[in-house]
């Protein structure tokens, strides 16, 4: 694992503008911190300089990453205050590439403004009728914010009838990302085992995270 302060990629060069992802969803059990951690690894597998933020105070990202080998992604050696992060955005600008932000099962009063100082959103949702019941108000912050969002269908059942359904009633708030995030035994064991789909050794939910990432990674 490695966490750091801010100086901790002193020297870095500045290439593209650096992109903050905040991964949310109002209802706990979507899939928020299985794709925040993900995402993270996979993008600094390409060479980026990623920082994952645990807004969470259940604190399960940064546990993963205190049970990893791998030296990246990394975090900051404590997160800051959710209110005090879109000020603190601005000067990590020139230490990383990314930031991808894992959220509490909860739309609390400062979530807009962490939505509002991201360049995308991610929403995850189950294809169950308890998750789309719950995703007003994450829709409703994130379009408050102005900032745009895309829905990912996560724990996906490829039999299940309701998976089309509710992806066309996703539909008519937003866009849905044309990739589904299986339901897969993996995707539990890599926290546990500080993993992730990188090192995971299964070529299915390695293939449709990699898909996932190049067109979330289009969207922003």
């Amino acid at each position: 694992m490695r966490t750091c302060m801010l100086d901790c990629a002193a020297g870095a060069t500045q290439g593209d503008p650096m992109k903050t992802m905040t991964i949310a969803m109002q209802k706990g059990g979507a899939g928020k911190t299985a794709l925040s951690r993900n995402l993270a690894a996979l993008a600094a597998e390409e060479g980026q300089r990623v920082l994952l933020v645990d807004l969470d105070p259940q604190g399960t990202t940064r546990r993963w990453l205190t049970r990893r080998q791998a030296d990246h992604p990394t975090m900051l050696d404590d997160d800051p205050e959710p209110g005090n992060l879109p000020e603190i955005l601005p000067h990590l600008s020139s230490h990383f590439d990314l930031v991808v932000i894992d959220t509490p099962p909860q739309v609390p009063g400062w979530m807009q403004d962490v939505m509002g100082a991201s360049d995308l959103v991610v929403i995850p949702s189950r294809a169950s009728t308890d998750d789309l019941d719950a995703i007003g108000p994450t829709i409703g912050a994130a379009s408050r914010a102005g900032v745009p969002f895309a829905f990912v269908m996560t724990m996906v059942n490829p039999q299940a009838r309701l998976t089309d359904a509710a992806a066309r009633e996703l539909a008519q708030h937003g866009r849905v990302a044309p990739v589904n995030i299986n339901n897969r035994i993996v995707y539990g064991e890599m926290g546990g085992a500080g993993q992730s789909v990188i090192e995971a050794n299964n070529p299915d939910a390695l293939a449709e995270m990699q898909r996932l990432w190049q067109y979330l990674k289009g969207v922003m």
